[in-house]
């Protein structure tokens, strides 16, 4: 090895521990939960998202939302988008899936809280339509209805698809323990109970209403 090959050699050994060193000397250790205060940008929480709006505006917002079950089938006249926009709710926006939040009275017909998508079937008061109604009491729930009939919520306000689905899930989480939760579902048969849902425009077959209030008359 010649003189200056070896002197290199020094020169690069010695930038490359001065480069290691200075790493070292930058490097800021952040505790668990705390990067927000050096990056300044908020962890994301689901949870957060939909308990805030659960006990600050839950209750009077689809209280003062939702339309009477009845009226609205009679209404539609079988084509519920006709009524999007004077009764309906877009999950993006302007288009996507439609969703309505509805009211009403009924009977339970049957009780289905063994399957993981559980409901109960309801006989509707005044409802004459051949669909089936269903009220989902999970513990797994189909859609994302109650999330897509909030206004105040928007999937602008969320990175990607998944935080989307995580607000969601949030939201069913707190509906089985806030309201699901305390009624015994096997004494549930031939009960009468008012309720206020929302439910996602699909089969007509079929219309599966996820409860935001359900209450056993």
């Amino acid at each position: 090895m010649s003189l200056f090959s070896s002197k290199r050699n020094i020169i690069i050994a010695a930038l490359a521990a001065l480069f290691v060193i200075y790493s070292f000397a930058t490097v800021t250790v952040v505790k668990e939960g705390e990067e927000a205060k050096l990056t300044g940008e908020v962890a994301f929480d689901p949870t957060s998202v939909a308990t805030n709006f659960w006990q600050q505006d839950a209750e009077s917002y689809f209280s003062a939302g939702a339309t009477d079950f009845v009226t609205l089938v009679n209404e539609s006249n079988g084509d519920f988008t006709s009524l999007a926009s004077k009764y309906g709710h877009y999950s993006m926006g302007d288009s996507g899936e439609l969703s309505f939040i509805v009211k009403g009275t009924g009977t339970v017909d049957t009780v289905k809280n063994k399957l993981r998508a559980g409901y109960l079937a309801l006989k509707v008061d005044g409802y004459t339509g051949n669909a089936q109604i269903r009220l989902q009491i999970g513990p797994v729930f189909k859609g994302s209805a109650v999330r897509d009939t909030i206004s105040k919520i928007s999937y602008r306000d969320y990175k990607n698809q998944i935080e989307w689905a995580q607000v969601s899930v949030a939201f069913h989480d707190l509906i089985s323990k806030e309201i699901l939760a305390p009624i015994d579902m096997n004494s549930m048969q031939g009960k009468k109970v008012e309720f206020i849902g929302c439910f996602t425009v699909g089969r007509p077959s079929q219309i599966l209403i996820t409860p935001v209030s359900l209450k056993v008359l």
